[in-house]
């Protein structure tokens, strides 16, 4: 075959398999979007994960270099590739982007390689991508700074290290939310025009990976001319090497650099919140009786290592102010409004300082129930999840303070109550209703997961409603601070059903737990009671392991059907937010029922609310239960016993008379419910 011919042929191979390649990423959920708009002749594609925009930590794909497009590392690799025995070809990104998404990321992949298009025999060039340069910066500018991530990561192959590293010249404010930069055999080095600020981001955040002959994880000579770790990849086996393609290093390292994403993950957030909360205190020291007064009170100090820029580091920071002046004399307590497992919860408005008059609830919990009950550990991982959470979906902490005796926590006072008695005023909620307070608790659970939290406990008490109609969730006492988790916990009716069989794994306790629960809470809210209710909890453990929810024509519409079968599925691996190949959350948020929904006006709290309840908001209290117990008095614990609390943060509650309590279910409990009814869920649909 004449030669011409035959690199006619490759080109036409490569370009069907780049097509396949970003086809595949379609069904992960990424959306293809176009520079400088899909209308332009001349114009080029690049690629967003469906959450890029809401995510808490962004990755920017940034590789350059010989026929490098989007969806592949290398076109040698990729056509030299043989995908019979692999789940994806060698030089596909895909790998990389399925374990991005997995761990949460949003993520977008850019294009830099394509800066010009022929047009009748023309060559073009692409506006706003003239050259890789140019087209980083635009990337960046248009959308990257729209996403409301807090963290930035930089995944940077090839020539694509020059790029990352203009870029980050070029925007200071990207170089300040910059957590980690991982560079896989990256072509650029230290020079004299370096700005100090990128200088110093790339030696203590920046890692470099290459092929060599050294045993993986080698420090490299490299170090110095790059200005970043550089560290050995290995070399791949010389029998089984059919390329000496430098692309081989990204499959080789991809395991060590996302460890690395996760360890500067916890770096960067713990250095971010110190920030925070300094300026916080900075903010609130004002000279009054109260000069304390600031939105943290309690502290801790926790001790995270992690091998960060080659090296093992113990940090110690402060994660919340210490004040020793405020009590539980700085507010007026108003009412009981809710009791929970270790204490009260109480309207309370402050009366001095800063934010005086506003209203707050106070959980109040004595130490000595939390320590008899054996929640101390509990407390602990909640403060830690708590701290954590900026969301404007979930509740917010914004004071906690203790004395010998008793632990005090207020958060935003949500005078609307809970969505449970919400709907016990109306019975049930019409479809639009249900369906905004869905799309919002969507976005709040999607940002939990995407902070590998779990939260184990969605029912509606737990759901509360502002003044203005937006809910919020509350209630962490729960959680899992991994999306794995082992305890039995919940509300029975909200079970889902991997928990009942008999057969559970590490997976039956993920993030599928809470979009069952959710798939439940729905329902529920359509139909004003749960899908498998039965006043005999064996027979309901029955239900939801063996029946299929009824949905009435009158009150389910067949797209809410569709919707609410695709999350009630007893199979937890093909449940609608669990599909992680196939999208996870940004499939469940694509669903027809949200068709038309703005997320990122929803994120901003523009869509207006069906429905703004009508609450107490500073009136005499005169129908509410009378405090029976002072929050000042106590009863006895050591004083070794209360420093296990420091730092101890709020447990949210809603539960209001009448409401479900949370159950924590054993072995025992299930063999006596459901005897031989326990199976295996993964057996059937």
């Amino acid at each position: 075959m004449p030669l011409e011919d035959e690199r006619s042929r490759m080109e036409r191979l490569l370009q069907q398999i780049v097509c396949e390649e970003q086809q595949q990423m379609l069904r992960l959920g990424f959306i293809e979007a176009f520079i400088p708009n899909v209308d332009s002749p001349a114009r080029c594609n690049i690629f967003l994960s469906a959450n890029w925009h809401i995510c808490e930590r962004l990755l920017l794909v940034i590789a350059s270099g010989n026929g490098i497009q989007p969806g592949i590392w290398s076109r040698s690799l990729v056509l030299e590739a043989d995908t019979a025995s692999n789940q994806y070809r060698s030089g596909s990104m895909l790998p990389y982007l399925h374990t991005a998404l997995t761990a949460g990321f949003g993520v977008i992949v850019l294009n830099p390689n394509t800066n010009s298009v022929f047009l009748n025999n023309e060559k073009i060039l692409i506006p706003s991508s003239e050259n890789p340069d140019q087209h980083v910066q635009y990337v960046w500018e248009t959308f990257g700074t729209r996403s409301a991530c807090s963290q930035v990561y930089i995944a940077a192959y090839g020539r694509g290290g020059i790029l990352a590293k203009h870029l980050l010249d070029a925007q200071p404010i990207l170089c300040t939310k910059t957590a980690a930069i991982a560079f896989v055999e990256s072509s650029h080095h230290i020079e004299s025009t370096d700005s100090e600020q990128v200088r110093t981001l790339l030696k203590s955040r920046g890692i470099n990976w290459q092929r060599s002959r050294h045993a993986p994880g080698t420090q490299l000579a490299t170090t110095e001319q790059l200005g970043c770790l550089s560290l050995s990849a290995g070399e791949p086996d010389r029998k089984k090497a059919t390329s000496t393609n430098t692309a081989w290093t990204i499959s080789a390292s991809m395991g060590t650099v996302f460890a690395f994403f996760e360890s500067a993950r916890n770096f960067a957030a713990e250095a971010e919140l110190k920030s925070e909360m300094d300026a916080i205190s900075q903010h609130e020291a004002v000279p009054e009786a109260h000069e304390e007064d600031a939105e943290m009170i309690a502290h801790q100090e926790d001790i995270l290592e992690v091998r960060y820029n080659g090296a093992r580091r113990s940090s110690r920071a402060r994660s919340m102010i210490v004040s020793t002046s405020m009590s539980v004399s700085d507010f007026e307590l108003l009412a009981v409004v809710g009791k929970g497992a270790y204490g009260k919860v109480y309207l309370a408005k402050k009366k001095y300082g800063r934010n005086a008059g506003r209203f707050y609830a106070m959980k109040v919990s004595r130490k000595e129930d939390v320590f008899e009950k054996k929640q101390v550990e509990h407390a602990k991982l909640e403060q830690r999840i708590l701290k954590a959470i900026e969301h404007p979906f979930i509740v917010r902490l914004r004071y906690a303070f203790q004395n010998e005796h008793k632990l005090y926590l207020l958060m935003d006072y949500y005078c609307g109550g809970s969505l449970y008695t919400q709907l016990r005023k109306r019975e049930r909620f019409d479809i639009a209703q249900a369906r905004f307070y869905a799309a919002e608790l969507a976005l709040a659970l999607t940002h939990l997961h995407d902070m590998r939290i779990m939260y184990r406990d969605i029912k509606l008490e737990n759901i509360l409603m502002d003044s203005e109609g937006h809910i919020a969730i509350t209630d962490f006492g729960l959680c899992k601070d991994d999306v794995q988790g082992f305890t039995f916990v919940g509300t029975a009716e909200y079970l889902a059903p991997e928990l009942l069989c008999s057969q559970r794994t590490a997976t039956s306790y993920g993030k599928s737990v809470d979009w069952w629960g959710y798939g439940v809470l729905i329902y529920e809210m359509i139909r004003g009671q749960t899908p498998f209710w039965d006043s005999n909890r064996r027979q309901m453990f029955q239900k939801i392991l063996m029946k299929e929810p009824e949905f009435p024509p009158e009150l389910f519409s067949d797209v809410v059907i569709d919707f609410l079968k695709r999350l009630l599925v007893k199979n937890p691996l093909g449940r609608l937010g669990c599909r992680d190949p196939l999208g996870g959350p940004a499939e469940l948020l694509s669903h027809p029922w949200f068709y038309g929904i703005d997320w990122q006006a929803l994120l901003d709290r523009k869509v207006e609310p069906p429905v703004r309840p009508v609450a107490f908001q500073g009136q005499a209290v005169s129908n509410v239960p009378a405090m029976a117990e002072s929050p000042t008095s106590c009863g006895k614990l050591s004083p070794d016993g209360s420093m296990h609390f420091e730092g101890y943060s709020y447990r949210g509650s809603d539960v209001l008379t009448g409401s479900r309590a949370p159950s924590y279910i054993t072995e025992s409990d299930l063999r006596m419910d459901l005897g031989d009814w326990a199976i295996d869920t993964t057996k059937t649909s």
